[in-house]
């Protein structure tokens, strides 16, 4: 009966550097198994693709709140800064 994975040693242990080499060949495997498949992006049923356009929604939303709080940051440091020169300027 043919095993896959490392030969024990003769306590019945798997020595670490055995464990070691038998995952990179495991993984390695896996890796050249699995080239050529790409990453499937279509929507398997139309619940998905629903979830998808509201989660692609809610990104935009997020990206657009985020614009938003920068530009008062930036408004919110200009006024300080305005503030202050226009206090050392005596005006």
């Amino acid at each position: 009966m043919a095993r896959d994975g490392p030969a024990m040693d003769g306590s019945g242990r798997i020595t670490p550097a055995q464990a070691e080499a038998a995952l990179k060949e495991r993984v390695g495997r896996l890796r050249r198994a699995g080239q050529g498949d790409g990453v499937e992006l279509r929507p398997a049923g139309a619940y998905e693709a629903v979830t998808r356009q509201m989660v692609e929604a809610l990104t935009d939303e997020l990206r657009e709140i985020r614009l938003r709080l920068n530009n008062l940051v930036y408004m919110l440091a200009g006024a300080i800064v305005l503030d202050v020169v226009i206090r050392l300027s005596g005006v």
